[in-house]
């Protein structure tokens, strides 16, 4: 490498950076498929829990959870997919990846170990929610996903002071405003 390689003006140093963010938001912006598929899986996941624990006899109401499981094979799916898209994927592509990947490996061992709480994982994993959903705002510089995250914590609260069958709705609420809504925001905008 010459010396006129390394040394770059300070407007091409500006230009770089300004490139890679851009580059950066552009890979996470396709985050807003994510967003909307979770949305919507946990949304109906909830309310069909909530609705079998009010108005019918069904012994395991919780089996509506098992919609995730199709959700995740086309996450994993799609993910692949977008990742041998991205022709150089950054440091924030990275850490959003494993941050999301670190949440989901947590709700899943909060739901293989439910028991062990009398199942009473939605406060939990609500409350866990809002810290990738306010951090991907905050590295997207998305303000509808950063009071996503806000809104997380602060229904999270809502949802361990509610009866048990009521959490399923405050935990359907949470995932609208703070799934649902930033994501519908983030597929339409330019960020």
């Amino acid at each position: 490498m010459n010396s006129s390689e390394e040394n770059l003006s300070a407007q091409q140093s500006i230009d770089l950076i300004s490139s890679m963010i851009r580059q950066a938001k552009g890979n996470m912006q396709n985050s807003s498929f994510y967003y909307l598929l979770w949305g919507w899986t946990i949304a109906i996941a909830n309310l069909g829990v909530f609705i079998m624990i009010k108005f019918t006899t069904v012994e395991d109401p919780f089996i509506m959870f098992a919609i995730t499981i199709p959700s995740a094979i086309i996450s994993m799916i799609y993910g692949m997919k977008q990742g041998k898209r991205i022709i150089a994927p950054t440091i924030l592509d990275r850490i959003s990846m494993w941050m999301w990947i670190g949440f989901g490996i947590n709700c899943f061992i909060l739901a293989a170990f439910g028991s062990k709480t009398n199942w009473q994982i939605n406060p939990i994993i609500i409350t866990m929610c809002a810290v990738p959903t306010f951090v991907s705002g905050i590295m997207l510089r998305f303000k509808p996903l950063q009071y996503g995250g806000l809104l997380f914590w602060g229904l999270g609260i809502v949802c361990f002071l509610v009866d048990r069958e009521l959490q399923f709705l405050v935990a359907a609420l949470a995932v609208v405003l703070g799934y649902l809504v930033p994501g519908y925001l983030l597929k339409k905008s330019e960020v």
